[in-house]
């Protein structure tokens, strides 16, 4: 009996409940959602007010040290370990100690002569470096033709310059050296690398055809270790 009674009772329930699903949402009646947790999200929106966060922001710049990751966890893409490598914290500090280490002790992790990666240096060397240093890398850029800048920058070509060693440029770059600012700010390592690659193609080019190599000019070469820490500081 009671059994004949709960039967009953479901059927009647799942009748409503196919009547209920049935009624179209319109006027005042939104309709019913049965699924609300799938929905609406039950996490933060991306740079929404989140009173909690210090800035009340759900967006949060990620905890210093962090090391980003290149690869797409969605489409299954990952980097290759050399793209993972140059995303580690750079340690040397914007010292001259540290800049004549960087010199003995970094090294390029990319194959210079790859023709993608001096596509890619000339690119951006193009944008960030030919003003100053010329599109030929002889010192001679807009700024000094123009008669902007009264020191003009050394040549890729003088003394002290053309035997360089990479993790001089590449420190040179992170943090600035002399009247150079940094460009950690708008080139990341990999990008740096390519090109401190591309001025290096350029340097065998022109001794490859003969050139002279020139006097440094002192005036553009001198710096201290206040100088480069002052540059370094300014930028943070």
């Amino acid at each position: 009996m009671h059994v004949k009674y709960i039967a009953g009772f479901l059927a009647i329930l799942f009748a409503v409940m196919v009547f209920t699903s049935c009624k179209n949402a319109g006027g005042e009646y939104p309709g019913d959602e049965f699924t609300h947790d799938m929905i609406h999200s039950r996490a933060w929106e991306t740079y929404a007010i989140m009173p909690g966060m210090p800035d009340s922001m759900s967006a949060i710049m990620p905890v210093k040290g962090s090391v980003p990751y290149p690869g797409n966890p969605v489409s299954g893409w990952q980097a290759d370990s050399i793209e993972m490598n140059t995303n580690l914290p750079y340690t040397y500090a914007p010292t001259i100690e540290d800049y004549e280490r960087a010199g003995i002790e970094v090294k390029s992790p990319l194959n210079q002569k790859d023709l993608k990666v001096l596509e890619q240096g000339q690119y951006y060397f193009q944008i960030y470096c030919s003003i100053c240093h010329g599109a030929a890398g002889d010192g001679k850029g807009f700024i000094v033709t123009e008669g902007k800048y009264k020191a003009p920058p050394p040549s890729y070509y003088a003394e002290g310059y053309i035997d360089m060693p990479d993790g001089k440029m590449f420190h040179s770059v992170t943090y600035g050296k002399g009247a150079m600012q940094p460009y950690s700010w708008a080139l990341n390592p990999m990008d740096r690398w390519k090109v401190i690659a591309y001025i290096n193609s350029m340097q065998e080019n022109f001794i490859a055809k003969g050139g002279d190599v020139t006097a440094a000019p002192a005036d553009t070469t001198a710096t201290t270790a206040s100088d480069t820490t002052a540059t370094a500081q300014a930028t943070k």
